[in-house]
């Protein structure tokens, strides 16, 4: 596991505590550490790349908003991600909206091990923060 990377314990369900210099390297990181929970990264492959953008009316919103959109391709379209770059995360009229690229392919029963499912990327205890040394999230996965 990435030395930015931090899984977390709670009450059934599980979280991860992640670290970045910067707001898009934070999201970036975000997404590849849900994917770290739920698969073995080092057995996926980028055989696809797909742009996505999702908004949210503050950081918070928007990490719940990213992280749901690429949950939700991997439990209703069988897809894996295992890299992604963020464009750009801009204010909007109504809060922000993030624009990036992901990197993976289909699940492939004979390669991939999916270890769990996540049912919902949840509010409870998420924190995007400015830190002395970057930026910081922690959040929270109903399991």
């Amino acid at each position: 596991m990435p030395d930015w990377l931090h899984e977390i314990d709670h009450t059934g369900d599980i979280g991860i505590r992640v670290t970045a210099e910067t707001l898009p390297q934070l999201f970036e990181r975000a997404a590849v550490g849900m994917f770290h929970v739920l698969t073995d990264l080092s057995a996926v492959r980028s055989s696809e790349e797909t742009t996505l953008t999702v908004a949210g009316r503050d950081r918070e919103a928007l990490m719940v908003r990213w992280l749901s959109e690429l949950n939700y391709r991997h439990t209703v379209e069988d897809r894996l991600y295992y890299d992604c770059t963020v464009q750009s995360i801009a204010e909007a009229e109504e809060g922000l909206t993030l624009t990036a690229t992901v990197r993976g392919e289909p699940i492939d029963a004979q390669r991939h091990t999916v270890y769990t499912e996540i049912k919902a990327i949840t509010f409870h205890g998420l924190r995007v923060e400015e830190t002395e040394d970057g930026w910081r999230v922690q959040v929270i996965f109903d399991m």
